[in-house]
């Protein structure tokens, strides 16, 4: 009830004020017809009525009365009118209030939602200002301590090289101490060396001198001439005889051979024959090979030097 009362109350009070003004507008026209009534007449008094006179005070009654009926509907109307002119006029301010208020709200609104996004900016303002302090001061502890590790790297560093250094020179001193001591001792090794080989070649030039001396001794010696003869028959036995052979064909042939008599190589040198008879006479020292081994072993010579003479000596 309360509710419809706040809702509803100025409809109510235009109905109560509308009620009084009929109540008030009936209790003047009561008033008006007593005012034209007739005074009243004893009833003892005669009175004399003319009928045309008194049909037209009626009617003059009536129309007085049509009069104020139509008056007091006119300031019913004028009232009516004037109460909805009040009520439009309060509807209107109502509405110019409520849309002052829904103004005010939305103002209030915006003001809010404007103060709240300033508190979010200067919130967010905030934390990104805590955040580059953090930052500031991460990076710089982060500076303070790559300054710290450099400065240790340095330290370690310069110690490092300090000691490379002390290393490098106590090596070196080792080194020159070795390489002095190798020296020295080289010195004494090339001196026995060189004493040596001198003692050595000194037994060799003896050894060679004698067997220099046996070997031109074994050589024109008959022993040598026998192994010679004996290398050139096994050879003239393999040799095939070119048809452009001369008869005093001679050739001076060298051979490279093993100690057994294995040919390794022939090679005839000088020769008054032709490519083919050259040939011909490497052919059979190569295929007389094992040559035959000499009487006396001081005789053998691994390359050896004779002379092919067929038919000859």
């Amino acid at each position: 009830m309360g509710d419809f009362l706040k809702r509803h109350w100025s409809y109510i009070l235009g109905a109560l004020l509308l009620h009084a003004l009929f109540a008030g507008v009936f209790g003047l026209t009561m008033l008006n017809m007593q005012r034209d009534a007739p005074p009243m007449q004893l009833a003892i008094q005669a009175v004399i009525v003319d009928p045309s006179q008194l049909n037209q005070a009626t009617r003059q009654q009536q129309q007085r009365r049509e009069r104020e009926r139509e008056r007091a509907l006119q300031q019913e109307r004028e009232q009516q009118a004037k109460q909805e002119q009040q009520e439009q006029q309060a509807q209107r301010e109502r509405d110019q209030q409520a849309a002052e208020q829904q103004k005010r709200e939305q103002e209030e609104t915006v003001r809010k939602e404007a103060e709240q996004r300033a508190a979010q900016e200067r919130q967010v303002e905030l934390k990104q200002r805590e955040e580059a302090e953090q930052r500031r001061v991460a990076e710089e502890q982060q500076l303070r301590e790559r300054q710290d590790a450099e400065k240790k790297r340095a330290a370690a560093e310069a110690e490092r090289k300090k000691r490379a250094e002390e290393e490098a020179k106590r090596v070196a001193d080792i080194e020159r101490k070795q390489k002095e001591e190798a020296e020295r001792r080289k010195a004494a090794d090339d001196k026995r060396l060189q004493e040596s080989r001198e003692s050595e070649l000194q037994r060799q030039l003896q050894e060679e001198e004698a067997d220099a001396a046996a070997d031109a001794a074994a050589a024109s010696s008959p022993e040598m001439a026998q192994y010679q003869a004996m290398i050139r028959q096994a050879v003239q036995r393999r040799w095939n005889r070119p048809l452009s052979a001369r008869d005093d064909l001679l050739c001076q042939v060298t051979v490279r051979q093993t100690p057994a008599g294995v040919v390794l190589s022939a090679r005839v040198g000088s020769c008054n024959g032709d490519a083919a008879v050259k040939q011909s006479v490497e052919n059979a020292v190569m295929n007389a090979s094992p040559l035959p081994t000499p009487p006396n072993a001081r005789l053998f010579r691994a390359e050896l030097t004779f002379n092919f003479r067929p038919g000859g000596g």
